[in-house]
């Protein structure tokens, strides 16, 4: 073999290495895209979820009843959790804003709004 065959090889070789990195690099963008779109896809399908749900809160479908009762006790279980850990913190929440402030607050230092 001459340093010319050894030359093209390399050549060569160098040319199917490249190519399986342009071709990795744009099944990279791809990838990133197509997880951008399933990210879109699966905000709407949240969003009509919850437009769809706070619209028939009170008129349920047999074929939601169970997801609806899902929401609620998941409603139910979040609210006690922040209560529980706004305890441990001492503060309460701005039933104006929603700010956190400190406990025995008399006014809420982000809106100015009362506090019971």
């Amino acid at each position: 073999m001459d340093w010319e065959e050894i030359g093209q090889k390399i050549s060569d070789f160098g040319k199917e290495v490249g190519g399986k990195v342009k071709d990795t690099a744009e099944i990279l963008r791809l990838k990133q895209k197509l997880a951008s779109e399933e990210s879109k896809l699966k905000a709407a399908y949240r969003a009509i979820g919850e437009l769809y749900y706070q619209e028939h809160e009170g008129e349920i479908e047999d074929a939601y009843i169970v997801h609806f009762e899902h929401v609620g006790e998941a409603k139910a279980a979040i609210e006690d959790y922040q209560a529980q850990i706004n305890n441990l913190k001492g503060v309460q929440v701005c039933p104006s804003c929603g700010a956190s402030v400190e406990a025995g607050a008399a006014y809420c230092g982000k809106c100015g709004h009362r506090m019971n």
